[in-house]
């Protein structure tokens, strides 16, 4: 037989031996290739998806190295989830895999993501650069525009396969065709029902039956709360593995743990870990070093579900610093709200939901007797108060009231609680009389010579409504605030809606504003302020209440519900607040004062802020203070001391 030349090599193939040539390549078993291995020879990052634009390395992030490596077809492992936080590069391990099976592995492959906005954005900033970016990808994908199709945000067709980009909520996108491969990202936000068909998740991984132990699943998910969270029970039934790294002072193989993550208060700058095991301070930078020498260690081996945890502690150097968690977590310090976010996305741990009420006899056993009901506390400068209208019966009722002293760091003190009985529904009786001359009072401060006036007065309007409308409407502009309770809304005081109000049939000619407190934002946060305890050798915490000697019934409202998650009819799950008694005015009174601080901006208070108002009062701590509280100084604007007869 003669030998082949380069010219028989270069000839084109006849119809009949590209048949032949394409059924002998069918015939050959899957490459012996890892996602981490391909990525680094082939993937390319363009500028549009990622912040580190060029070609992909594994060594940025050694700790997905072994993840890669389970999602292969050369792996044995069949499922794999993390539980994460942000920041740590998962969302390119997801993407690694589009382009592995595109090029190395074809086959069906289904991207799930928790909406329609989130899988059409992820195809837009991540799949389709990666597609153009990366050579061996835009072989095998068409053009978007081109005459033969199969690329579009939801289909990417490719010799041999295709990859379905679809959303939890689409039952068109959860049935039909098998699939080799599935990622099920953020999985935690899933709902927990499509149509009448059932869970998305189940759905989807009934679609990979048909593949069995060749199957490849992936579920890379921050967690959200606790005993609703998908991930976190996917993770707690795996190997649990944890990645640990040589410490640089003594070479034990350690965990990152936000406990050893430490700064001086205020200056998040000066961040550093210490190490659980000698003690030793390691820096930022020193980092890379660790990354590169880690390894993941399960906790419960032999489990076939491999399950990853990681923090963003690990994030690589030149992605989020230790210097910014500790910013934000000092940031959210007395925010429920942010907390929760830096638990789920910076710490990758469940939030654990505090809606139950504290302990009102914890509360009730550390009031402070030093201080005195009617007196502004040395450290309040501004007070808001919220007054809460209840109908009695035959007509008769009363009005509630709270008053709340604001200082440096919110933090806050009880400084009146009192009821004011008579007819609500008549503003010209006692008990609106009443409330009119409590509001105009100024309220004696520990700086002697000193009195303040309460800021803003936020007023219920749930009952008797037109009359709080109207009476709101009489006080002076910028004094009191119609209120009303919202349980939606992602910021505790929502914008202003107008009320004109009719009186004897005539529309007056200037209308009131009707705020709305978010209470989903206002009583979570409430409720773990009132857990805090002080620690003499800590700052305050931002946002500590104290309570003079008030009565038990005071601490009783005060705690007087508490959250209860429920599930609708569709299967979600929300959380509502429920009376535990009868009567919880003080709550809401709390509650509404917190939105009058909002709405004067108290949270956005600097020092040079707090220096101001003490100017404006007449506070000079270079001064005595041991003196008994004066009357108001003849300096300060007449108005009569509502204290002066009691």
């Amino acid at each position: 037989m003669n030998a082949l030349t380069s010219a028989d090599l270069a000839a084109p193939l006849s119809a009949d031996a590209e048949y032949r040539q394409a059924f002998a390549a069918g015939l050959m078993p899957d490459p012996q290739l890892t996602i981490g291995e391909w990525a680094d020879e082939h993937r390319m990052l363009d500028s549009r998806g990622s912040p580190e634009p060029g070609k992909w390395r594994t060594s940025r992030t050694p700790y997905l190295r072994e993840i890669m490596e389970n999602l292969s077809i050369v792996s044995p492992v069949i499922e794999t989830v993390a539980m994460k936080g942000a920041q740590l590069g998962f969302t390119e391990v997801a993407n690694n895999l589009v382009g592995y099976v595109i090029h190395h592995a074809p086959g069906p492959g289904l991207f799930l993501e928790p909406s329609q906005d989130l899988a059409n954005r992820n195809v837009r900033q991540k799949i389709n650069p990666m597609l153009v970016a990366t050579p061996p990808l835009a072989e095998r994908v068409p053009a978007a525009r081109s005459k033969d199709g199969g690329n579009t945000l939801e289909e990417k067709e490719f010799p041999g396969g295709i990859w379905l980009f679809k959303w939890a909520s689409s039952t068109a996108g959860l049935r039909s065709a098998s699939i080799r491969f599935l990622v099920l990202d953020e999985i935690d936000e899933y709902q927990t029902e499509v149509g009448q068909q059932g869970d998305p998740e189940a759905l989807a991984r009934k679609r990979t039956n048909a593949y069995g132990r060749r199957k490849k699943i992936f579920i890379p998910s921050t967690p959200t709360v606790e005993g609703h969270s998908r991930i976190a029970d996917l993770f707690e039934n795996s190997d649990r593995r944890y990645y640990r790294m040589p410490c640089p002072c003594c070479s034990a193989m350690i965990k990152f743990e936000f406990r050893q993550l430490k700064w001086i208060a205020g200056q998040p700058k000066t961040a550093h870990y210490i190490c659980q095991e000698c003690e030793g301070r390691i820096e930022h930078w020193q980092k890379t070093a660790m990354l590169e020498a880690g390894e993941w260690t399960p906790e419960n081996p032999g489990h076939d579900r491999r399950g990853y945890h990681l923090s963003s502690l690990y994030s690589p150097v030149g992605w989020q610093s230790w210097a910014e968690i500790a910013e934000e977590w000092e940031t959210a310090q007395g925010n429920p709200e942010k907390l929760k976010v830096f638990v789920n996305t910076v710490l990758g741990e469940t939030w654990k939901e505090r809606g139950e009420a504290p302990d009102w006899q914890r509360l009730y056993n550390r009031r402070d007797p030093a201080l005195k009901l009617g007196v502004v506390p040395m450290g309040g400068l501004m007070i808001t108060a919220a007054a809460d209208v209840q109908k009695g019966p035959n007509g008769e009722g009363w009005i509630e009231v709270v008053a709340y002293a604001w200082g440096r760091n919110m933090e806050r003190w009880v400084i009146d609680h009192q009821q004011f009985h008579g007819d609500t529904s008549n503003l010209d009786g006692p008990a609106w009389k009443g409330l009119e001359k409590w509001r105009e009072s100024y309220f004696p401060h520990e700086f002697a010579g000193v009195a303040v006036p309460i800021r803003m007065l936020a007023v219920d309007s749930s009952d008797q409504t037109t009359t709080v409308y109207q009476w709101c409407a009489e006080q002076p502009q910028g004094s009191v605030m119609a209120v009303k309770g919202l349980h939606t809304g992602d910021l505790l005081v929502q914008s202003a809606q107008p009320i004109q109000i009719k009186a004897d049939g005539k529309k007056r000619a200037r209308a009131t504003k009707l705020w709305r407190i978010s209470l989903n934002i206002a009583k979570p946060e409430l409720y773990a302020q009132l857990r805090y305890e002080l620690d003499p050798t800590q700052p305050t915490p931002r946002g500590y209440i104290h309570f003079p000697e008030l009565s038990q019934e005071f601490f009783e409202q005060l705690t007087g519900e508490e959250a209860i998650t429920k599930k609708d009819k569709r299967g979600r799950t929300s959380t509502v607040w429920e009376k535990k008694r009868a009567r919880v005015e003080v709550l809401d009174c709390t509650v509404y004062a917190r939105g009058a601080a909002f709405l004067l901006r108290l949270d956005e208070y600097k020092e040079e802020n707090w220096l101001e108002l003490e100017k404006q009062l007449g506070i000079d701590h270079t001064s005595a203070t041991s003196e008994e509280p004066e009357t108001p100084r003849k300096t300060k604007p007449k108005r009569e001391s509502f204290w002066k007869n009691r």
